[in-house]
């Protein structure tokens, strides 16, 4: 077994970063000689440690399978020191091909007693802002920004590595280990991916809004700061991310709507002039003038300016306007906005 160490200064720290990737969290990938933990065995485990701002990454080369269960055990040495594992599908392969691996040696590991962090599920949490193709390592990276140096993939270096087991060839060597560091340090570079999913459960702050031109447009403010601008059309508005800032456009209708009151077996319905009134007034008229009113009888028609709603928002007990009873949209007075109202019509917008 060969241990290589790498150290380098990490660029930037945010909140996530600290979040994600303290000193108690250990970043850590595999490399394999194939899919398959009864048929492979693991050949490198890179993982990364963190002090303040400085990065240690480091590699347990097996020459060739007799060195597997050597590089597991250095493995769960270091494992034992960290109360956090982060990793990309990790839960899925890594966590589960050491697993078996280790049942194959009859060697207990710790490795499901750790919080166990998978970036890559946690990132399709994500899904309802980030519209990638796929969610994919190297596929985060470039919408991140990071550009490799390394072009092959897992599977393409099993021959390389079967190339090196045999011969010792040291090419072969460098190309293994720089598939994996940069794998490792990939991981950590897009750990900001996290800000995406943290900002649909984060506290959200109105800051302003404003009524012109028949748009509502209104500006909120989050703790999580995104690398990425991310904007969204959708048929009722859109909205605009922009660091820790989100920016939402809303049109608005104007001109005749109806809010149905709820207590509707209260009131009589006048047959011949379309109003209602409470049964207290209308006991005394014609029968064959009145009836019991029905639930889309029981309306109050109001001009003006209203907010088309997202549906199945949940609004409380804000009045609700509708050109007809039977109509799926709903609206709201303008003169019925609160701050209140518009982070949860922002958050919905997020998640929806």
């Amino acid at each position: 077994m060969e241990i290589i160490n790498n150290v380098y200064e990490l660029e930037k720290s945010n909140r996530i970063y600290d979040t994600y990737f303290d000193e108690k969290t250990l970043f850590f990938d595999i490399e394999c000689t194939g899919l398959s933990p009864r048929k492979a065995f693991i050949y490198l485990i890179g993982y990364a440690t963190r002090q303040g701002n400085k990065i240690t990454i480091t590699q347990l080369l097996a020459k060739n399978e007799s060195e597997e269960l050597a590089i597991i055990t250095e493995f769960e040495r270091v494992m034992e020191g960290f109360d956090k594992l982060l990793g990309f599908n990790s839960t899925r392969f890594d966590e589960s091909f050491i697993l078996e691996r280790c049942r194959k040696y009859g060697f207990s590991t710790k490795i499901k007693s750790k919080n166990h962090i998978d970036m890559y599920l946690r990132s399709t949490k994500a899904r309802c802002l980030l519209d990638l193709p796929n969610y994919k390592q190297k596929t985060i990276e470039e919408f991140l920004g990071l550009h490799r140096d390394d072009k092959y993939n897992g599977g393409e270096l099993i021959p390389v590595y079967q190339h090196y087991s045999l011969m010792g060839d040291e090419a072969s060597k460098e190309l293994i280990l720089l598939h994996n560091f940069e794998d490792v340090k990939g991981m950590i570079f897009i750990t900001d991916i996290l800000s995406y999913p943290e900002l649909l459960t984060t506290d959200l702050r109105y800051i302003s809004h404003e009524l012109a031109d028949g748009k509502l447009r209104f500006e909120i403010e989050t703790d999580i700061t995104l690398p990425n601008q991310i904007s969204k059309q959708r048929d009722y508005g859109l909205y605009i991310i922009r660091e820790n800032r989100i920016y939402v456009t809303l049109n608005l209708f104007e001109g005749e709507l109806c809010t149905f009151l709820p207590d509707y077996k209260n009131y009589y319905y006048l047959i011949n002039e379309d109003i209602i009134i409470p049964k207290s007034i209308g006991e005394s008229m014609d029968k064959d003038c009145r009836r019991p009113a029905k639930r889309a009888d029981c309306k109050v028609k109001k001009e003006g300016q209203f907010l088309a709603l997202p549906e199945k928002i949940d609004i409380g007990t804000i009045r609700t306007f509708k050109p007809s009873y039977e109509s799926k949209e709903t609206y709201i007075d303008i003169l019925d906005l609160t701050p209140t109202l518009l982070v949860k019509v922002c958050r919905y917008m997020l998640k929806h």
